[in-house]
């Protein structure tokens, strides 16, 4: 659940990305890192495991509004992509107000795709969250690959309900990579204005 700092008059509101190893989470942090001004954004934190890193920074938008008259600061978070760190997954989706699932375009990936989907479900579902009342985009990453899963086949298995807005990106190019957190935050500012 974001928070409010009245003294600095800010809501703070805390974007997830996840998906499965290696899909571009990670990635797409540091295109935003790179793109916002030093003066809007804070420090990019590593937490470093053996086989992967978790990376967190906030950032102050110029463009997306207020609610209330606060400034809105969005705090952006990735989880270990590996089974083997759920227990980190869990911790680091305590509180969160949106979520960016980034789906791996690779053809061998389509599996962990799914898996790693399941796995959001169950560990929202332990923090009493159902899936549909987080604002959620799934970003459909690596579109430049050679034959790349096709954006249908990924979202029969990701989303079979057509529920989710979603958006292509080749996040190393940077592409995609904005229009994906901007439509996440307009959705988390727009719970937050319903008072949700």
């Amino acid at each position: 659940m974001s928070t409010i700092n009245f003294a600095a008059r800010e809501i703070n509101c805390k974007i997830v990305y996840y998906g499965p190893g290696m899909s571009g989470k990670t990635t797409n942090l540091k295109q935003v890192f790179a793109k916002v001004p030093s003066h809007l954004r804070g420090e990019m934190v590593s937490l470093a495991t053996e086989d992967e890193r978790t990376l967190f920074f906030d950032f102050l938008p110029l463009d997306l509004g207020s609610v209330q008259g606060f400034k809105t600061r969005f705090h952006l978070y990735t989880v270990p992509g590996q089974v083997f760190y759920n227990a980190s997954r869990k911790l680091i989706l305590r509180g969160v107000d949106g979520i960016v699932f980034v789906a791996d375009s690779a053809p061998n990936r389509l599996r962990a795709n799914a898996e790693s989907m399941r796995n959001l479900r169950e560990n929202l579902a332990e923090h009493g969250i159902d899936v549909k009342e987080v604002p959620m985009i799934l970003q459909i990453n690596k579109r430049d690959l050679d034959g790349a899963l096709t954006t249908e086949m990924i979202r029969a298995v990701i989303d079979p309900r057509h529920e989710l807005q979603w958006h292509e990106a080749v996040a190393d190019q940077g592409r995609g990579v904005f229009e994906t957190l901007k439509t996440v935050s307009r959705l988390v500012l727009e719970r937050l204005a319903k008072g949700q």
